[in-house]
């Protein structure tokens, strides 16, 4: 054998060992104790909520055990709710983001570009620009990132609320340290929230959410791949190919739909400003379609449904859900480890009424009562009579 050979053997062997060292070095690094961080439960929450400006991008994967029955024109919730969601992130601030959520029939996107919201959807090659800011809203892909998710939860506890350190674990690379808060309200059926985040600038990584009474978490939200490098600004705005339709759609026109064919109560906001005890949270924008009341984690919707979209509700409902009577109405009641869901319906009016939350059966029914028995007694109220002119 030449030397010429016997060095060229000796070069590729380095080549080939330095390869198989990087391609060792990830499982070594998993398999080493995570090291474990000094900092206190109060101010890894600080940090946590103080992270929304932290530019970041990678791949996660959300699983989500909720089990809820599917409901008419609700369908993407249903999924979302019982389903694993994959997702592609790219985040340089509160107003420019891009997430792409992954699935076996295609892609559905949303890219956020300052006040403008717009989200592509690979089955309908539909693009859709949605003008202004969205104060209430069915729930999305995004909203399962653990850096919203994270930040949305703890922005919901109250003083009362137990906060503790946990273990600190290794999540896409970050040695994060582990949060858990106990919400102390016995009306929420949340038992626990898991947060786990890098303790150097308190970016989320990991969420886990656990029910009253059960040990495995109902909610995983995980990254899988995560790089805290600025993404480039070309890649959050979108770029439609040729044919691919592109419609507008303004928030204003909601209230009306939501009410529905003009019904709903011409001289002003139709909601009360409690109800079971609970107060209205007065919500940026003025949708006055839906409405939320209470506070902390035992806080819910009310959704009014209008038409037809209420009888087959009730109609997909009345499969698995429990029916119960409430005082001037009925109710169907739709119990899972985390989230409850009552369709109250008026008999006298025939008006269907959505109440949901992550709260006990009793808070809704008690909601619901209050609001049919005050329906009752606004139109059971006697005429004022006038006398006749002679």
């Amino acid at each position: 054998m030449s030397v010429v050979g016997r060095q060229a053997r000796r070069r590729w062997s380095v080549v080939l060992c330095g390869i198989a060292v990087l391609c060792v070095l990830p499982a070594v690094r998993a398999a080493l104790p995570v090291p474990g961080s000094g900092i206190s439960a109060q101010a890894l929450r600080a940090r946590i909520l103080a992270s929304a400006w932290l530019p970041y991008q990678g791949y996660a994967e959300s699983t989500v055990d909720f089990g809820l029955p599917v409901l008419p024109d609700l369908q993407g919730v249903s999924r979302l709710f019982d389903s694993t969601t994959d997702q592609e992130v790219w985040y340089l601030s509160p107003g420019h983001w891009r997430a792409d959520g992954l699935s076996a029939v295609g892609e559905s996107d949303v890219y956020q570009v300052c006040r403008v919201t717009y989200r592509w959807d690979y089955t309908d090659n539909l693009l859709t620009r949605i003008v202004g800011a969205q104060p209430v809203r069915l729930p999305w892909s995004p909203d399962l990132l653990p850096p919203a998710l994270a930040r949305r939860l703890l922005g919901l506890a109250s003083p009362a609320d137990h906060i503790s350190r946990l273990p600190s674990l290794r999540v896409a690379g970050v040695d994060a340290a582990g949060l858990r808060l106990v919400p102390a309200d016995p009306a929420t059926t949340i038992g626990a929230i898991d947060i786990w985040a890098d303790p150097a600038d308190g970016l989320p990584v990991e969420v886990r959410i656990m029910a009253r009474g059960v040990s495995r978490p109902v909610l995983v939200a995980s990254f899988l791949e995560l790089s805290q490098r600025r993404p480039a600004f070309a890649t959050l705005i979108p770029h439609p190919s040729p044919g691919v339709d592109v419609v507008t759609a303004r928030l204003s026109s909601l209230n009306g739909v939501l009410k529905g064919d003009g019904d709903g109560d011409r001289d002003g906001d139709p909601f009360p400003a409690s109800l079971g005890g609970l107060g209205r949270i007065q919500t940026p924008g003025g949708l006055a379609g839906v409405a939320a009341y209470g506070t902390g984690f035992s806080r819910l919707v009310l959704l009014p449904l209008p038409g037809t979209a209420g009888s087959q509700a009730v109609s997909a409902a009345s499969r698995t859900a429990a029916a119960i009577s409430l005082p001037g109405g009925t109710g169907l009641l739709i119990r899972t480890p985390l989230l409850t869901v009552l369709l109250a319906t008026s008999q006298r009016f025939g008006r269907t009424f959505l109440f949901t939350g992550a709260v006990t059966p009793a808070l809704l029914e008690h909601a619901a009562s209050d609001l049919l028995a005050r329906l009752r007694a606004l139109f059971t109220r006697p005429r004022p009579r006038f006398a006749r002119r002679t």
